[in-house]
């Protein structure tokens, strides 16, 4: 996914750096080196580089690394002492006029350095996420798609709606799933869809899937993205990618929701579905536009979220931090999962500001690093303020 190197100049002693590296190390176990160049540094598979500065001198080791490499997007990690945050620093000089994207980030005196390296780390997954992702789209070829590619690169398989129910007939019911929600017919959608091996991500239109079929695929997609699938509704690539950036960040693949209303002091959202994961407690209720078995009514779990939605071309995502009111099915006017929000800015703003419809959910604020990621990926940040 991503390659976590630390450097170090012999000007500044071996003995320091292996102090550094040490303590590096205690943050991030994934960390190679220490190296005292980039030849010494393995060529790896790498979507990016995250690469600590231990000391100074170590500037164009790292962008010599990152052209090792062949990636486009570095974050750099340094610290006050030794020159270790100026080279930090110096290796954004050396990569960005090579068209590689670079974020420094440093542990200042006083600081958890601890915290700024997990900042780091998830900053590198949601880029490696969406960087070349290879993704599965069930239902049919989209321009959506075709967008989608030419942004991240990868690919984006086509699995027909016919040739998908043809696999969910012929696939036993899933015995954890069975064991959860205890839905035979749904336990067959969750097995096909856990079938469906070597893709990052996966999409299905679900509304043509519950009109031909009958049955929604609302709490199979509740427990694949509560065991580490990333899986979106409605075939939508722009959530897909919302979700791949929570999942970087947070660990969880993200809630997406429908925007039902916004104003100043409130907001709104609902959706028939929720990672089981990121739920408190939950309910099986009828699919809300249609009736059919079954959509999921849950309570979600945290205080605090940070909301995205990404543009129709790829190259905006918009984001805004909301304090949980209430949650779980609160009306019978909209979709059953539901969540009543303070935003924590002018929700107006969100009818003006959002690019699209769908937002995608994550636990805490994570505006620090989404400035990050936006920045990595090309992508213009708008803040709801």
């Amino acid at each position: 996914m991503y390659v976590a190197a630390a450097f170090y100049s012999a000007v500044h002693g071996e003995g320091l750096a292996k102090r550094r590296f040490e303590e590096a190390k205690r943050y991030m176990p994934e960390l190679l080196g220490p190296f005292k160049s980039a030849e010494g540094a393995p060529r790896v598979k790498a979507k990016a580089l995250l690469a600590v500065t231990l000391t100074g001198g170590t500037g164009m080791m790292v962008a010599d690394y990152a052209r090792k490499l062949g990636v486009k997007s570095v974050i750099t990690l340094g610290f006050p002492e030794h020159n270790s945050a100026a080279s930090s620093l110096s290796a954004r000089s050396y990569l960005e006029a090579e068209g590689v994207r670079v974020w420094p980030l440093h542990c200042a005196p006083g600081e958890s350095c601890g915290d700024v390296a997990a900042r780091a780390r998830s900053i590198a997954k949601a880029v490696a996420f969406l960087t070349e992702p290879r993704v599965l789209l069930i239902g049919g070829r989209t321009t959506q798609a075709d967008r989608f590619t030419a942004k991240f690169g990868g690919v984006v398989d086509v699995l027909g709606l016919d040739e998908f129910a043809e696999l969910v007939r012929s696939s036993p019911p899933d015995p954890e799933f069975l064991s959860t929600f205890g839905v035979e017919e749904v336990a067959k959608i969750y097995a096909a869809l856990r079938s469906l091996n070597g893709y990052d991500g996966k999409a299905i239109m679900c509304f043509p899937y519950i009109l031909k079929y009958g049955v929604t695929p609302c709490l199979a997609l509740a427990l694949a993205n509560a065991k580490g699938d990333v899986v979106a509704c409605e075939g939508d690539l722009q959530a897909l990618a919302g979700m791949f950036i929570s999942k970087g960040l947070t660990g969880y693949s993200g809630w997406i929701s429908n925007v039902v209303y916004a104003r100043g002091d409130e907001a709104f959202f609902a959706h028939c579905t929720a990672a089981l994961n990121m739920a408190r407690s939950w309910r099986l209720m009828p699919h809300f536009e249609t009736g059919r078995p079954y959509g999921l009514a849950a309570s979600l779990s945290e205080t605090r979220y940070t909301a995205v939605s990404l543009g129709p071309a790829f190259d905006k995502i918009a984001a805004g931090v909301f304090d949980v009111l209430e949650s779980g099915n609160l009306v019978d006017w909209a979709c059953r999962t539901q969540l009543r929000a303070r935003p924590l800015f002018d929700g107006g703003r969100i009818f003006e500001l959002a690019p699209a419809n769908h937002h995608v959910f994550m636990p805490g604020d994570r505006l620090p690093e989404l400035r990050a990621v936006a920045y990595l990926l090309g992508l213009d940040l708008v803040e709801y303020r």
